[in-house]
């Protein structure tokens, strides 16, 4: 990060703590001004005094009021140590540490506290939506258990010109109220198909895969293929263990037959 910003590493740091690259003064002054406007105190044997022995005025402050076990966040109520609070002037005015002036905030609750209300949305264009008496963004009453759509959805509503509980509570419609088109029906079987091989055998019509997996069926999907496009008879293709020579066993055809009949009145 110190390289991005173009300064050595103790330059950067300097100005993450008083914002400039500038030394603060070495004398042991009571009371000093950081270049970003806080005040700081040189009280060395204070809890949270840095290494130098000065500490924040506005931490001190508050330090005698709270002590060292923290409090929770006066907007959210977020319980906060002192290594994770903020001190916040209430007036915006760094130099006024005066108590009534202070007060203990979460790091989320003091980024977003300048904002006004109105402004939560400022991105979009229909603003906050209000109901039973709450006033929120589009985005949070999104998480709200009773709403069913989405931040988005209600933002597209209100743009649409329906009323804040029309935006949040009409039923969700998808496809923008369109049926949803079915999906193309796939093939039956796989002799359908443009690169299947069908073999009919006593008037049924199946695939070499859907051969292979017929009782009596002896031989793979691959050796079907092969066998029906090198000429063999259909039945001794299936029946005829492999590297063997098309068999003729007339009983094994004949129960192989009554098989298909049963298959035939299954698909029938």
């Amino acid at each position: 990060m110190y390289k991005t910003a173009q300064l050595c590493q103790m330059h950067y740091f300097r100005v993450m703590r008083n914002g400039t690259t500038d030394k603060l003064p070495t004398s042991r002054q009571q009371r000093i001004i950081t270049p970003n406007g806080y005040v700081r105190v040189y009280e060395p044997g204070h809890p949270l005094a840095d290494k130098g022995g000065y500490v924040f005025e506005h931490r001190h402050v508050m330090w005698a009021e709270v002590g060292p076990g923290g409090r929770d966040c006066e907007l959210c109520g977020k319980h906060e140590t002192w290594l994770t609070c903020h001190v916040d002037h209430i007036d915006e005015n760094r130099q006024n540490n005066a108590r009534s002036n202070l007060r203990i905030l979460c790091r989320g609750c003091n980024v977003k506290r300048g904002f006004r209300p109105e402004s939560h949305e400022f991105r979009s264009s229909v603003g906050l939506i209000e109901f039973e008496g709450r006033r929120d963004t589009a985005t949070a009453w999104a998480r709200d258990p009773r709403i069913n759509v989405s931040g988005s959805t209600i933002r597209l509503r209100k743009a649409a010109g329906m009323t804040d509980a029309e935006a949040l509570f009409s039923d969700k419609v998808t496809h923008n109220g369109r049926r949803k088109a079915p999906a193309p029906r796939k093939t039956n079987h796989k002799h359908e198909r443009s690169n299947a091989v069908a073999i009919t055998i006593e008037g049924l019509t199946m695939s070499a895969a859907e051969w292979a997996r017929v009782e009596g069926t002896v031989v793979t999907e691959n050796t079907i293929i092969s066998r029906v496009r090198s000429g063999w008879d259909p039945i001794e293709a299936l029946i005829t263990p492999g590297r063997k020579r098309p068999y003729s066993d007339e009983a094994i055809k004949a129960e192989y037959k009554a098989k298909i009949k049963e298959l035939k009145g299954e698909a029938a």
